[in-house]
């Protein structure tokens, strides 16, 4: 008697408490011999549910329980092994379930949905005959018969049946005529096809109206070429009913064929010349090319000012690591520095390049992602999320940026893509490449101690100077009551720009026209009724929540003493464009902040009309400050260098510095010199006066100070755990409760883990923003010189809670980038 064997899988279900696996039986049918990494369908209580395969096992608990698996939906498995593998080692790491990972994993827009399908196994005439020899009323018959004909040799959806008809299909199932099984529908993405039609006969034998005519002739011409539908009719200039008529008299015959989306459409082809290396350039190379040399995982810092040709670096880093026949991922942070990345790499690499990111259709994602697959593509290019496209063979990872929070993922699974990324090269013997002009003090303190190789780019290419910084300090202008935005030194200077015909760019970190709405009588500050924050003003009329989305009218007098004195406060994106507008009339001036750049394609839009000079002074938040390489940008005003700087979070001096940097590096890349003008009410503090003072090792070492007398990262792991609910006392409850578990679980586990004990247990505390989308919000830090001891209790506390409190949910943040 042949072993059974059983399919341990990951059930598909979000609201699935824990991470568990589950056993099923696999059928021992040749056609049922799924390899680990393909889907499944396996019931799962009262209802059917995807699962993956994670391994075939001949063992499990209890085999009398076991139920069958109903269907295979993957002819060839989705996920690797080695993509199971790392999935086993992300949940770990980033405390979360193996199921919250697959969609990271999976083709965009797979979502499996299956309905019960029947399928003709014999010749309808054998059916026929079986029902015709049953003693059947001729009604009954007659029923069932006719929804008997829609059955083919493919998987058919299942008819609504009687009771007497099922008991019909039944006897045709015993009698081996039809076969039943569940079968995925349609996915929310897939593969473009359109109607083609071509000449059916070499000549009509009947006679052909003159638009019929014309449609013939054209596609005879076409010699046997199949031609979209869409291509006839604007060649030919008729309607679709011309086709239909051609194809009812036989003359031309239609069909459907995948046609690939093309996500680079709107991007114009170029061939960039080759840049000449310079010498700091060629030793980066050198020491990147003997680790692509050997065979063992490598790990770069290359640490270059803006401009310094770090782009150049990459591409050839991509080329010698083609010619290894291996492949690379790219990873920018946003998708903003997508499109100008991309016309960059397809100059060099042309269609072997793949690129994803949120700006692309669901369908070209799905495409890109086969073109992957297939091994048609060697270099992906994309944000946080391209790492996980599944190139064959990788050998080199660039996270150009590195720097960037938008590479931590702030929902569940909460990863970090540098961190995965470092697990990959070590998997694979890969290489690894952090570039940035602003490292983070995780990286720069691991190049001091070793774990990364630093390679520094101290110049900018051609010789170009680095901008000059100016200073604007915000409290001198107050005091001598100039109120406006923009300073009279700034002012000044974008005059002078804008007659040279050179290019101005703006940075204001903030949203919309005014950041809070006060009534000046009673001081009331008004705030979403769904979260602790205040609602931010948007032209022409609408009260907007950042945070959950709430749109509203502004009202006409304040809401708690009726007074009419009410005022709009603070500045945005959006004041300041009406602002310049009315400054410089007659100059181009353009909004770029998440408002203005929903639209799809939007970002390609706006860095074309820089790149064609029709854009004078573009305006925006952070996403202007960052990897735009622009000759004509000659200024760059960073409007209020303060933004970050008060809040309460232990990275609110790097984060400033950084941006400012990064925001500075965009002026001056050209032949002609660049102008930084920061306005700020703290000219003081370090993380703009070293920026001043071209002294970036000051900022670093007083900031890694800083980090290592408050037990912050890098010098130790942080840890947030973030409890929220609709009822405010319950979350406080559930605060309490899991932080004095923990506190108990610590002290126990100093026995295995003598450094658990050392580990620093801050709060549990009300969260700074206090309420979110109606839902009260608590959290708890751990300060720990060792991740182990929480991997292994924080999912014991926390499935001891979920049994206990479900109406608490509990988030575990690794390494958060958000405190609030």
């Amino acid at each position: 008697m042949k072993t059974p064997c059983y399919a341990r899988v990951v059930v598909n279900l979000p609201q699935l408490p824990g991470d568990c696996f589950y056993d099923y039986l696999l059928p021992g049918e040749e056609e049922w011999e799924p390899s680990p990494g393909a889907r499944l369908l396996v019931p799962f209580g009262g209802r059917k549910a995807e699962a993956v395969l994670w391994k075939k096992t001949t063992e499990t608990e209890c085999p009398e329980k076991v139920r069958p698996v109903l269907a295979v939906l993957d002819e060839e498995p989705l996920l690797s092994q080695f993509q199971l593998d790392l999935i086993d080692w992300m949940a770990g790491r980033f405390f979360c379930r193996r199921m919250d990972l697959l969609q990271l994993f999976f083709p965009p827009g797979l979502k499996v949905a299956t309905e019960k399908c029947w399928q003709r196994l014999v010749g309808m005439k054998e059916i026929e005959d079986f029902l015709n020899n049953l003693p059947l009323p001729d009604n009954t018959r007659r029923n069932f018969w006719a929804k008997v004909q829609g059955l083919t040799g493919e998987p058919t959806p299942l008819p609504a049946l009687e009771r007497e008809e099922y008991q019909l299909l039944n006897r045709l199932l015993r009698a081996g005529y039809v076969k039943t099984g569940w079968f995925p529908k349609k996915s929310a993405a897939g593969f473009r096809k359109v109607k083609t039609y071509k000449v059916k006969t070499g000549e009509p034998g009947i006679k052909l109206t003159p638009k019929q005519q014309q449609v013939f002739r054209y596609l005879k011409a076409q010699e046997g070429r199949a031609v979209p539908a869409g291509e006839i009719l604007a060649a030919a200039g008729v309607t679709d009913s011309v086709l239909r008529a051609l194809v009812k008299k036989g003359i031309i015959e239609c069909s459907w064929q995948k046609v690939s989306r093309n996500p680079f459409s709107g991007m114009p082809e170029k061939t960039l010349s080759l840049p000449s290396l310079n010498e700091d350039q060629r030793k980066a190379l050198s020491l990147i090319f003997s680790a692509l040399e050997g065979e063992k995982p490598a790990a770069f810092l290359l640490h270059g000012v803006t401009g310094s040709g770090k782009t150049e670096v990459y591409l050839r880093a991509i080329e010698e690591t083609l010619k290894r026949g291996k492949g690379a991922y790219y990873l920018v942070p946003e998708i903003s520095l997508t499109p100008q990345t991309v016309e960059r790499v397809r100059s060099r690499f042309g269609d072997t390049v793949a690129v994803f990111h949120s700006g692309l259709g669901l369908g070209e994602r799905f495409e890109q992602w086969w073109r992957v697959k297939r091994g048609e593509v060697k270099v992906v290019v994309g944000a946080r999320s391209a790492l996980f496209a599944p190139l064959a063979e990788p050998g080199l990872i660039i996270l150009d940026e590195e720097h960037e929070y938008t590479y931590k993922q702030e929902e569940t699974p909460r990863y970090h893509a540098r961190e995965v990324a470092k697990e990959i090269c070590q998997r694979v013997n890969g290489v690894l490449i952090l570039g940035s002009a602003t490292p983070s003090l995780e990286s720069y303190r691991e190049a001091q101690t070793g774990k990364l190789v630093r390679i520094t780019l101290p110049r900018r290419v051609l010789g170009r100077a680095m901008p000059e910084i100016k200073l604007v300090d915000l409290r001198e202008e107050f005091k001598a009551k100039r109120l406006s935005v923009l300073s009279p030194l700034l002012r000044e200077e974008i005059s002078r720009r804008l007659d040279r015909e050179e290019q101005v760019i703006l940075l204001l970190n903030r949203r919309g026209y005014a950041t809070f709405i006060i009534c000046c009588e009673c001081g009331h500050v008004l705030k979403c009724p769904s979260c602790d924050v205040t609602l931010t003003y948007h032209r022409p009329n609408l009260l907007l929540c950042h945070y959950c989305g709430l749109r509203k009218r502004p009202p006409d007098t304040c809401p708690r003493c009726r007074g009419h004195h009410v005022r709009y406060a603070g500045r945005g994106t959006q004041r300041l464009e009406e602002e310049l507008k009315r400054l410089y009339p007659g100059s181009r001036v353009v909004r770029m902040d998440v408002d203005t750049t929903g639209r799809k394609g939007r970002h390609e839009e706006i860095y074309q009309e820089l790149v064609r000079g029709e854009i004078d002074i573009l305006v925006g938040t952070q996403m202007v400050a960052k990897g735009l390489d622009l000759p004509r940008v000659t200024l760059v005003g960073i409007v209020n260098a303060d933004t970050a700087l008060n809040l309460p979070d232990f990275r609110c001096a790097e984060r400033t510095h950084q941006l400012l940097t990064q925001a500075a590096g965009r002026a001056g890349r050209g032949e002609k010199t660049g102008t930084v003008i920061i306005q700020t009410f703290n000219p003081g503090h370090y993380s703009i006066s070293c920026l001043r003072h071209g002294d970036e090792e000051g900022f670093y070492r007083r900031e890694l100070r800083f980090r290592e007398a408050g037990k912050y990262p890098p010098f130790t792991y942080l840890v947030r755990l973030v409890y929220s609910g609709v009822k405010a006392d319950a979350v406080a409850l559930a605060a309490r409760e899991i932080t004095n578990e923990i506190k108990k679980e610590l002290a126990r586990a100093g026995q295995e883990f003598p450094e658990a004990p050392k580990t620093e247990v801050i709060g549990p505390q009300p969260a700074i923003i206090a309420k979110i989308q109606d839902r009260y919000r608590w959290h708890t830090l751990l300060k720990a010189p060792d991740l182990k001891p929480l991997s292994l209790l924080l999912p014991r506390v926390l499935e001891q809670h979920r049994k206990k409190a479900r109406d608490v949910r509990v988030i575990v943040d690794e390494n958060p980038y958000s405190m609030l």
